[in-house]
C-alpha cells in the first residue's frame, strides 16, 4: 500500500509543493504505466531540482506529452477537472485513470498521472524534444517518453547549474559528471536503436532501456551524496542541488 508522499522545499517564495496521494494498484501484472510512474517518484525523490521545474518543464510539458481534444488539453500530468474527458479521438480510450487514479497534488490541485500509453514498438527518438511540439498521441510511446523524461532533467539539471558555476567553481565538478553520464546515456540509447531490439513493453529493447535508467547514478543522489568519478583527483563528486548551492554562495558572499 502506498503512503502519502511529500516533496517539498523550504524556499516557498518561488517553489511549489508536490504530493503524492496514496493508493493501491489493482492491476494483477505489471503495466506500461508503472514504469512511467517509478520515474516521476525518482525525479521527485532526488531533491536536486526544484519542484517548480519539474512540473513546468517535464510534468506540465508539451513537449514531453501533449494530449488534446475538442475542448481540453492534458500532459504527463492533467487536472483533475478534466482528465476524465481527455480520450483519443481514434477509439475513445481515455488517457488517464477513471478508476484508481494515480494523483499528485500539485500546490494542493489534484493532477492525475497519464496511464493509457501507447504500446506500439517504438525506440526512443532522441531527437523529438528539438521538434515542434504536436497533441498527437505518439508522444505518448512508452520508450520515447521514458527516454524523454530523462533527457530533459538531466538538461534542466545542466541548466541550473550552469547560472551558479560562475560564482562557485566547485560546481564544475558536479556539471562534468552530470554532462559525461547524460552523454553516455545518449550513446547508450543509440547503441540499443541500432539493433533489432524488440520495442514492446514486455521486449528486450524496452528492458534494456529500463536497465540504463536504473543505472544512472543522479537519479539515484540526494544533495550531498558521493559518488565516484575517476576524472577527479579525489576520486569522487560529491552531488548538488541548485537550491543549495545557491545558499552555500550566498552564504560565502
Amino acid at each position: 500500500m502506498s503512503t502519502m508522499q511529500g516533496y517539498t522545499t523550504q524556499e516557498k517564495h518561488y517553489d511549489i509543493e508536490i504530493r503524492k496521494q496514496s493508493r493501491i494498484e489493482m492491476a494483477k501484472q505489471p503495466k506500461t504505466r508503472m514504469v512511467i510512474e517509478s520515474l516521476v517518484d525518482r525525479f521527485l525523490a532526488t531533491g536536486l531540482l526544484r519542484n517548480d521545474r519539474l512540473f513546468n518543464e517535464i510534468f506540465y510539458n508539451k513537449d514531453i506529452i501533449w494530449i488534446q481534444n475538442d475542448m481540453y488539453e492534458g500532459h504527463l500530468f492533467a487536472k483533475a477537472c478534466v482528465a476524465d474527458e481527455l480520450r483519443t479521438k481514434k477509439n475513445g480510450f481515455m488517457m488517464y485513470m477513471p478508476t484508481n487514479p494515480i494523483v499528485y497534488e500539485v500546490n494542493g490541485e489534484a493532477y492525475h498521472l497519464i496511464t493509457r500509453i501507447d504500446s506500439i514498438r517504438a525506440k526512443p527518438n532522441l531527437d523529438r524534444l528539438h521538434l515542434q511540439a504536436k497533441p498527437i498521441l505518439s508522444a505518448a510511446r512508452v520508450n520515447d517518453l521514458l527516454c524523454s523524461m530523462v533527457m530533459r532533467f538531466y538538461q534542466i539539471y545542466l541548466e541550473d547549474l550552469a547560472l551558479l558555476a560562475q560564482k562557485n567553481h566547485k560546481v564544475q565538478h558536479v556539471i562534468q559528471y552530470v554532462e559525461n553520464e547524460y552523454a553516455q546515456f545518449l550513446q547508450h540509447v543509440r547503441e540499443l536503436n541500432d539493433y533489432h531490439y524488440h520495442w514492446h513493453p514486455r521486449g528486450n529493447g524496452h528492458q534494456l532501456l529500463l536497465q540504463l535508467i536504473e543505472q544512472l547514478q543522479i537519479l539515484k543522489s540526494k544533495p550531498g551524496s558521493v559518488v565516484l568519478d575517476s576524472s577527479t583527483n579525489n576520486g569522487y563528486v560529491r552531488v548538488e542541488s541548485a537550491k543549495s548551492v545557491m545558499a552555500k554562495t550566498e552564504k560565502e558572499l
